[in-house]
């Protein structure tokens, strides 16, 4: 599973120029911005998209970092290793 880092703060799914995916988790300090996720990827998915509904548990350690503005703790549990991470910056990523 890749780690998806979300540019701007566009938890935008469906637009690949909305993330990048990065093979380890990013440096962050908690805060208000949603900064990365570790997710299953869509499966067959050209753009590698995230799949936030397929991912057991993703969306509620989304909806608690949200509220908290706290990505960790983190799960390890099975069936997927799941992390949110947030940021006290929005994610400014140069191409």
């Amino acid at each position: 599973m890749p780690w998806y880092q979300f540019i701007d703060d566009e938890m935008d799914v469906c637009d690949p120029e909305s993330y990048k995916l990065l093979d380890k988790a990013p440096e962050t300090e908690n805060g208000p911005y949603l900064n990365a996720i570790f997710a299953d990827e869509i499966p067959g998915d050209p753009n590698r998209r995230p799949d936030i509904d397929g991912t057991p548990g993703l969306l509620y350690y989304l909806i608690r970092a949200y509220k908290t503005g706290i990505g960790q703790p983190f799960s390890v549990a099975p069936p997927v290793p799941l992390e949110v991470r947030m940021s006290d910056q929005k994610a400014k990523i140069k191409n």
